[in-house]
C-alpha cells in the first residue's frame, strides 16, 4: 500500500494571535505544520499550538527559509499597533520592514513546490468606505497608514505577474480571546476599569472572529484564485464600541468607559493610528462567500458568546 504523506503548511506570524488558532485549525486537518518563531518564548508557543517550530527573523535569511518550501505558506506580517503611540516616522520605518520581510519569504519560495501562498494583509489598505460595504474591485482610498502598505502590496502584485500563486486576503477586525480584544476589551471590562473609547458613537468596521479568520485562510488556499484579493469579514459591520458593550452585556458587568474625543486622540496613540480607527471601514464578503466558505460565528454576538464561554471553560 502507498504511503499517504501528509500536506505541509509554514506559517509566519505562527506565535501571534492569529497564528496560533490557524495552526490549529490547519493541524486538525492533517496537515503537518512549521511555524516561524524569532525567540524561544515564540517557538514555545508554536509548539503548544501544535506545530513545529523553526527559529529565525523575516528580516534576516536564514536556515529558516529552506523550511518556507511547503504545499500551504501562510504570511501573517506582524501587526504594527502594539499599544505604542503610532508616529509617522515609525509607520514608514514599519513599512520599510515589511517590504524586507516579504522579499525574504517570496523570494525563498518563488523556486518551491508551492501550490499556494495566502498572503494576510490589512484592510486598512482600502481606506475610509463610509457606511456602505465595498468589494475589493472598488478603487483603494488608502489613508496615512494604507499609504505606507502600498510598497508592499505592489510588491505582492510584481510576484504574482511573475507567477508566484499568491491569494490575498485582507481581514477585518479580528477578535476573539487574545490580542487586542482581550487587552482592550475582556481585562479591563472584568476588572470594572474603564474601556478607552475615541469619539462619541465609534466607527463602522468589519469584525471577524478569530477562529473563523484562520478557517478563511484555509479556505483560501484550498480555493482562493491566484492573484485574487478577498475580503475577510463577517457580512454585518458593527460599531467600533459595541465589542466593548456587547461583551460587558454577555458578562453581566457595567461598562465603564473614558471617552476621548477625536481631536484629542492624535495626541494619545498618534495621528496615524488615530485615523485608522475613526475611519468608517466597511467590506462586502460576498467573494469569499461566492467560493463556499461559511462562518460559524455570522455574528458579533455568536463570536463574544463563544469568548465568554471560554473565559468560563
Amino acid at each position: 500500500m502507498a504511503t499517504v504523506t501528509a500536506a505541509t503548511s509554514f506559517v509566519t506570524g505562527a506565535a501571534g494571535f492569529l497564528g496560533t488558532e490557524l495552526i490549529k485549525v490547519l493541524t486538525d486537518r492533517g496537515h503537518r505544520v512549521v511555524g516561524l518563531a524569532p525567540s524561544p518564548e515564540a517557538a514555545e508557543r508554536v509548539r503548544q499550538a501544535g506545530a513545529t517550530a523553526v527559529m529565525g527573523d523575516l528580516l534576516e535569511p536564514g536556515p529558516w527559509q529552506d523550511e518556507a518550501a511547503a504545499d500551504w505558506v501562510f504570511h501573517l506580517p506582524p501587526h504594527p499597533f502594539d499599544g505604542s503611540r503610532l508616529t509617522r516616522r515609525r509607520a514608514e520605518s514599519i513599512a520599510r520592514a515589511r517590504v524586507q520581510m516579504d522579499s525574504h519569504l517570496l523570494d525563498a519560495v518563488a523556486a518551491g513546490p508551492t501550490q499556494r501562498i495566502v498572503y494576510v494583509a490589512d484592510a486598512g489598505y482600502y481606506g475610509p468606505t463610509g457606511p456602505r460595504p465595498i468589494t475589493e474591485d472598488a478603487p483603494p482610498r488608502p489613508c496615512a497608514w494604507g499609504r505606507c502598505l502600498l510598497p508592499a502590496l505592489d510588491q505582492v502584485e510584481g510576484h504574482v505577474i511573475a507567477g508566484l500563486p499568491i491569494v490575498t486576503a485582507f481581514a477585518g477586525w479580528v477578535y476573539g480571546n487574545g490580542s487586542w480584544f482581550r487587552e482592550r476589551v475582556i481585562e479591563p471590562v472584568m476588572a470594572g476599569r474603564r474601556v478607552l473609547q475615541f469619539g462619541a458613537k465609534g466607527s463602522w468596521v468589519s469584525p471577524i472572529h478569530v477562529h473563523d479568520c484562520a478557517r478563511a485562510l484555509v479556505h483560501l488556499a484550498e480555493r482562493g484564485e491566484p492573484g485574487g484579493r478577498y475580503f475577510a469579514v463577517n457580512r454585518d459591520p458593527i460599531r467600533l464600541h459595541e465589542f466593548a458593550g456587547a461583551f460587558a452585556r454577555l458578562t453581566n458587568r457595567h461598562l465603564r468607559v473614558w471617552h476621548v474625543p477625536r481631536a484629542v486622540a492624535r495626541l494619545v496613540i498618534g495621528p496615524i493610528l488615530a485615523e485608522y480607527v475613526q475611519n468608517d471601514v466597511v467590506l462586502s464578503n460576498i467573494r469569499l462567500r461566492g467560493i463556499g466558505f461559511r462562518f460559524r460565528y455570522p455574528t458579533l454576538d455568536l463570536g463574544l458568546r463563544q469568548v465568554v464561554g471560554a473565559l468560563d471553560a
